[in-house]
């Protein structure tokens, strides 16, 4: 659509660009005037010389240099599949291209205190690093934390689903309001909105496009494996120029997974495993290539799939499909990107319907959600980007012979009206 922009370049390409959803976004993005979207900075940083050594992350530039590297800190994608970034010397460009559905958005990131550059008209251009930013989507509070930009957070989502300690002080003390919609973030000066990426976000995209609002789609929940998906910890942390301390990080929970995986010893007994919930006439789980499916499988587990080999994250199969794989099922577990109503009990364990589910009678069944139904949920901050827990708290579950002493950190049991009079069942967490 457009020829590269920039000198000579320092990239991580994606292959099989499909262009046409550019040309559709740049349509509907005209109907509200064609001009470049350029977020202005409200807060004034320091003007720092010289040729850095590292990313400035708290500063400006004082004497722009054509020549001059900006950014000697890079990030390197070995993981996500829909990522492509390129260097610039004092710009960078980050592309997201969604698995599936093919729509692209660009993003021109510029050193402050440098030269805006030539960009294409669809292109959202913001400075870096950014001093005020909002969260849509709440799950990146822990990856916030992480990378210790937590105080310039000026909207989170719902206030309700906060985990994180520093986002739940900022809370506490009124520095982070509970009010959240897009008016309220505009009136704060948000100069980079992170949401949770869906296709029909693209009227909300527009509604935020005339506040003022720079728009970032989050599309890490597409990702095809746990790793792809947290290594969108580095996309977040360009906006920053927090890329040495997000390679850092990542480093440290890639090598966690991977020592939590190989820590399973070889065995042939593998649980077989259900997901999902019922509904209406489906039942709603995991494809057979999907993000949710690579986590049991690396847990030591086999997944049922019900003849679903797509890489959707949630599809929707015939009952009577799913129904056929829950005779099987020594495991049902009922994760937290599932939707379901407020008694799962009810639902699942209790529903004399599915007496014959194996997991049901031998009481194994866990719902993904440790506040479950009352209490918040840790996994959408902590899981999204610390896959290694969540797998941790999988191979306890599946193989309780070898990790079943290990506390449970997002999982828990769910109990028959039986086990509850009782009084007995719960894991200490």
């Amino acid at each position: 659509m457009t020829e590269p922009i920039g000198p000579p370049r320092s990239d991580v390409r994606l292959a099989g660009h499909r262009r046409c959803p550019l040309l559709v976004l740049a349509l509907v993005v005209c109907l509200f005037g064609c001009e470049r979207q350029i977020g202005t900075p409200l807060d004034e940083l320091p003007a720092v010389g010289g040729i850095p050594t590292r990313n400035l992350e708290s500063a400006a530039v004082a004497d722009f240099d054509p020549s001059v590297d900006y950014f000697p800190d890079k990030i390197n994608i070995r993981h996500a599949s829909q990522i492509e970034v390129e260097y610039h010397r004092h710009y960078k460009v980050a592309r997201i291209e969604t698995r599936g559905m093919g729509e692209e958005f660009e993003f021109v990131l510029v050193q402050r205190g440098t030269a805006i550059p030539e960009t294409r008209r669809d292109a959202l251009v913001i400075q870096v690093p950014v001093t005020r930013f909002s969260l849509g989507t709440f799950r990146y509070g822990r990856a916030a934390e992480l990378l210790g930009v937590v105080d310039h957070l000026v909207g989170f989502g719902n206030h309700a689903h906060a985990t994180v300690p520093a986002i739940l002080k900022l809370f506490e003390t009124g520095k982070l309001k509970k009010n959240f919609n897009l008016e309220a973030i505009a009136e704060r000066g948000t100069e980079a909105h992170f949401e949770w990426y869906f296709p029909a976000a693209l009227n909300r995209s527009r509604t935020g496009r005339r506040l003022g609002i720079p728009g970032i789609p989050m599309a890490e929940h597409q990702e095809p494996t746990p790793l792809a998906r947290a290594e969108w910890l580095k996309f977040f942390a360009l906006f920053f120029n927090k890329e040495r301390a997000a390679e850092e990080a990542f480093d440290r929970i890639e090598e966690a997974y991977e020592q939590a995986r190989l820590a399973l010893p070889p065995t042939d007994s593998k649980p077989k495993v259900l997901v999902g919930v019922p509904w209406s006439e489906g039942w709603s789980l995991h494809g057979t290539n999907s993000l949710g499916a690579r986590l049991i499988e690396d847990a030591g587990g086999h997944y049922l799939d019900a003849g679903n080999r797509s890489g959707e994250a949630n599809v929707t199969v015939p009952f009577e499909a799913a129904l056929a794989s829950a005779r099987e099922a020594d495991v049902w577990l009922l994760g937290p990107d599932f939707s379901f109503g407020n008694r799962l009990e009810e639902q699942t364990i209790d529903d004399p319907r599915f007496g014959f589910v194996p997991a049901v009678s031998s009481e194994r069944v866990f719902v993904g959600h440790v506040g479950y139904p009352d209490g918040v949920n840790p996994w959408w901050d902590y899981a999204l980007v610390e896959p290694h827990l969540e797998l941790l708290d999988l191979m306890a579950i599946l193989h309780p012979e070898i990790h079943g002493n290990r506390r449970l950190r997002f999982y828990r049991p769910l109990e028959s009206g039986t086990r509850r009079g009782r009084g007995e069942g719960r894991i200490d967490l």
